[in-house]
């Protein structure tokens, strides 16, 4: 099935009462990814603010949250764009991949998603996306064990750029990023007929 199609059958799942109520998880957390290949990313971009201004005009509220620009946010805080650049030139790149992911641990992620989420009250939905963008300063599987206890019964969508085979994270369908079992395969094209 194309992407195209998909993202028609997300459009129409994503306005289900079931959905947006979380009914029939069987208790399970209302975590959805949506997988795309990683070349559509800008048809991605274009669809996904085109879905949220359909779901608000049918009174449907979107929290969207780009997990880059929550990286952003947090070392903006941090350290100066100019002391980022003065500090991968005498230390190399490396060394400054390790200060950010010092900089961006779990717990201080989920803390600025909790203060989005307690700003913008009254979504019924959370889009989450930017994922391959924050690779590999913020590995995804890491992000969503760690909101677990904050949503509560939000379903929560992850744009994912690469494979989810509703147990492993392959990001850009290249990188093994890891075990995820807790997340559902939003339009699971296994059970969509191809004809």
């Amino acid at each position: 099935m194309k992407l195209e199609e998909r993202l028609e059958l997300l459009k129409e799942e994503l306005q289900k009462e079931d959905f947006l109520k979380s009914k029939g998880l069987g208790n399970e957390i209302p975590f959805w990814i949506f997988d795309y290949p990683p070349e559509k990313e800008l048809l991605l971009r274009d669809t996904i603010i085109k879905i949220i201004s359909n779901l608000e005009k049918n009174s449907i509220q979107v929290l969207e949250i780009d997990l880059f620009d929550i990286c952003l946010e947090i070392i903006e805080k941090k350290i100066s764009a100019e002391k980022i650049i003065a500090f991968e030139e005498s230390k190399g790149s490396e060394e400054l991949l390790k200060k950010m992911k010092l900089m961006l641990k779990p717990e201080i992620l989920k803390n600025t998603i909790q203060q989005k989420m307690d700003e913008n009250t009254g979504f019924q939905i959370i889009f989450l996306n930017g994922v391959g963008k924050a690779w590999p300063i913020v590995r995804s599987h890491t992000i969503l064990n760690n909101l677990q206890p904050i949503l509560g019964n939000i379903p929560l969508v992850t744009f994912y750029p690469g494979k989810f085979s509703g147990f492993d994270l392959s990001l850009f369908g290249k990188i093994k990023d890891a075990n995820y079992y807790r997340a559902f395969r939003l339009i699971n094209t296994d059970n969509v007929s191809q004809s």
